[in-house]
């Protein structure tokens, strides 16, 4: 993901304090520093959809990839079936949180503006947007379930409150204290998972209670989570390490070394495999039966947005303006669809 100036000088010198510490997170799971590593122009890209501006978050839904645009305030819905561009949705100022896919509609946050914005996708237009307060740096993820959408609002300075707004009519209906310097949720397996950035905490919180049920330490900087093989993975910036969390017991299980540190970066599971991105080093890819990392694309910049679907990995080349169709099943070991 794009980031500040600020927030990128922030994670630097995380990374520093980490190296000098020498902290027990860079222990790993496996052999993961005899993976291999080929260069970017080595991917197998089916298609590279042009998108224009700065192409950044992605999300599939709807027989869709959405790919959210900040210096277009569009959001840009992809056909998979031919590559390309099905409809190009105007949104507020910035989108920058991700982009949320519940049963109905996409949603996504807009940190210029400070909008809530809904989009019906089956009129490819914004039909509800509300006010809000989101740290304007913008580097999160929005959750949505059958009833409501959950963010992390900035409402303190420190963003560290969960917000869970109605699905319909974009009214707050709880407010849950979390960790500093939160940005990221995710659902699965019957919670909210909240990712503090500040406190190097991943927080699980029952949705029906509202409140936190787990508190688990994860490597310093922690962000970009995903659900997937019975397990939450989490990204953390600071050494770019992935720690898998296993839901059971609310413990990191595995930690695997991928060697993607700094500002910015993405995690999703599909086909059987993590997929992880970070500017310089398009994908990376973690086998979870293994706990291991098994190859790694590097040596290309200012592409770091990443989600598998419809039996391909996309990539948003934010520096060209691009959307890269990645094709999984030439990548060595098959991915699953």
């Amino acid at each position: 993901m794009q980031v500040s100036r600020w927030k990128r000088e922030a994670v630097l010198a995380c990374i520093l304090a980490v190296t000098l510490a020498e902290p027990v997170w860079c222990q790993t799971a496996g052999a993961d520093s005899e993976f291999k590593r080929l260069d970017a122009s080595a991917l197998p890209i089916a298609k590279k959809v042009i998108i224009g501006g700065d192409p950044d978050w992605l999300a599939t839904g709807f027989g869709s990839v959405w790919v959210a645009v900040p210096k277009n305030n569009e959001v840009v819905r992809v056909n998979p079936i031919n590559n390309s561009v099905q409809a190009r949705v105007k949104v507020d100022a910035e989108p920058c949180y991700g982009i949320g896919v519940g049963r109905e509609r996409i949603w996504v946050l807009n940190c210029k503006s400070q909008k809530l914005t809904r989009i019906d996708p089956l009129a490819n237009k914004v039909d509800l947007s509300v006010p809000v307060k989101i740290d304007p740096a913008g580097e999160g993820s929005i959750a949505v379930d059958a009833e409501s959408v959950w963010f992390v609002g900035n409402d303190d300075g420190h963003s560290s409150t969960l917000k869970q707004v109605d699905a319909r009519t974009g009214k707050t209906r709880r407010q849950i204290g979390i960790g500093k310097d939160s940005a990221v949720v995710k659902i699965g397996f019957g919670s909210l998972w909240v990712i503090s950035s500040g406190e190097g905490v991943v927080y699980r919180v029952d949705p029906g209670k509202g409140r936190v049920i787990a508190r688990i330490p994860v490597a310093p900087m922690p962000r970009f989570t995903t659900v997937g093989a019975g397990s939450v993975w989490v990204l953390s910036q600071s050494d770019g390490s992935v720690a898998r969390i296993d839901p059971l017991t609310n413990k990191v299980a595995a930690v695997m070394a991928a060697h993607v540190p700094g500002a910015g970066g993405e995690i999703c599971y599909g086909g059987g495999f993590i997929w992880v991105t970070m500017s310089g080093t398009p994908v990376t890819r973690i086998d979870p039966r293994r706990n291991k990392v098994i190859d790694q694309y590097v040596n290309y910049p200012k592409a770091d947005a990443i989600r598998f679907g419809f039996g391909s990995v996309w990539v948003s080349d934010h520096g060209k303006g691009e959307l890269w169709r990645i094709d999984a099943s030439k990548m060595g070991s098959t991915a699953r669809k």
